[in-house]
């Protein structure tokens, strides 16, 4: 591939690490049954849910590992809820002039920009209508992909240098006006870092066994892989690649109860 990227490529040298702006800051789940939801995390990745305060008469929780907040489990109806399985969140200094950007762009804007408990927030769909959040602020500092719960956002795409345009564009990556998230091409991928973190990838083709699907696919940490993929199938989901590599390296993809992919990669 020869096109060239490099209004998004940027150089910067390394800094603090800390959330530059159009870095993911968050993630949300909107699931028909969140009784059946939390219930599968639970007993498939380890996790514990707190009741959080939402609309009348819907279900609300934050899910949490060892303390550390993975995101959000909502009923589809409810807290920007769009059901599209796991949707990362990005932060942008002005949740104005990304929704703007958004629309320029030809992208829909499903809901907001709203207030909610955790500030201002939107949710658009891109192309291949895939589904993202815009945030003012990150609901949690504690959230960071790459070193918490969550091991890696990754969207699946038929074209990653139009992905990169249009999320580079939106989001401010690779600004050299602003303290933004920078992007190499690396074997094929998109890579979008925050200093030295790699917080995001954008790579050519579907998560595998969902082939014609494109969005955002979510990999979370778990003590034993093999251990996860076992108790998906016991819990009402599916294997749908079975666990392969080994040590760090070993992580397989499942689907929950609804269908929902996300991969699991070892601790």
């Amino acid at each position: 591939m020869t096109r060239d990227i490099g209004v998004l490529a940027g150089s910067r040298g390394p800094r603090a690490l800390r959330k530059a702006g159009g870095a993911p800051c968050w993630l949300s789940l909107a699931s028909r049954d969140t009784k059946a939801a939390k219930e599968f995390y639970e007993r498939v990745l380890g996790w514990c849910h707190v009741p959080l305060l939402g609309s009348a008469g819907t279900a609300r929780s934050l899910a949490l590992k060892a303390g550390v907040p993975v995101g959000t489990i909502s009923e589809a109806s409810c807290d920007l809820g769009v059901h599209a399985g796991w949707m990362p969140h990005f932060a942008v200094d002005d949740l104005d002039h990304a929704v703007g950007r958004l629309r320029d762009r030809g992208a829909t804007v499903a809901v907001g920009p709203l207030t909610t408990a955790a500030g201002r927030a939107a949710v658009a769909a891109g192309p291949h209508d895939v589904v993202f959040g815009l945030r003012h602020r990150a609901p949690d500092r504690r959230w960071t992909p790459a070193e918490g719960p969550v091991a890696r956002l990754e969207l699946h795409t038929g074209d990653v240098f139009a992905a990169a345009l249009f999320y580079g564009g939106v989001l401010g990556w690779a600004d050299e006006l602003g303290d933004s998230c920078q992007v190499e091409y690396s074997g094929g991928d998109i890579l979008v870092r925050d200093g030295p973190r790699q917080v995001a990838a954008l790579k050519e083709g579907a998560v595998p066994g969902f082939e014609g699907r494109r969005h955002w696919h979510t990999c979370f940490r778990v003590a034993d892989v093999d251990e996860a993929a076992d108790a998906a199938a016991v819990w009402g989901g599916r294997v749908i690649s079975p666990p392969r590599g080994s040590h760090a390296l070993r992580e397989a993809v499942l689907a929950d109860r609804e269908g929902i992919p996300f991969a699991v990669v070892a601790e």
